[in-house]
């Protein structure tokens, strides 16, 4: 088995383990994410799975912010490279190295420390 079908696996186990904690049927889970039951059998046996079909399901798990995290993450690694970068156009220009901070994203609320699968 190749490394992403790996990773489909156990995203598939990590969704059918939060659905089984938070006491839901997949029927419930399907009406709650809006797919179709067939849709969370198929996640559950560790079939690919779709991007917008994962962000359905984890908002039916009342569990989006775990995308979240991998937002904020990418998001400060970015920024960060973007500062290195920053940091040494000013170190040849002798400027003011002040810090720059993330604006502008209303969907980033968590904090990088929380990012973990709470399974």
């Amino acid at each position: 088995m190749d490394e992403n079908a790996d990773v489909i696996a156990m995203l598939c186990r990590r969704i059918k383990m939060a659905r089984i904690e938070k006491n839901l049927s997949q029927v419930e889970l399907a009406e709650l994410s809006q797919v179709g039951i067939a849709t969370i059998k198929r996640i559950e046996l560790g079939e690919s799975i779709t991007l917008l079909t994962l962000i359905s399901v984890l908002r039916g798990l009342n569990e989006l912010d775990q995308l979240n995290h991998l937002l904020v993450h990418n998001e400060l690694k970015n920024q960060s490279k973007k500062n290195m970068q920053q940091r040494k156009r000013k170190l040849k220009t002798k400027e003011d190295n002040s810090p720059t901070e993330i604006v502008g994203n209303d969907f980033i609320v968590s904090h990088l420390s929380n990012m973990h699968w709470k399974y």
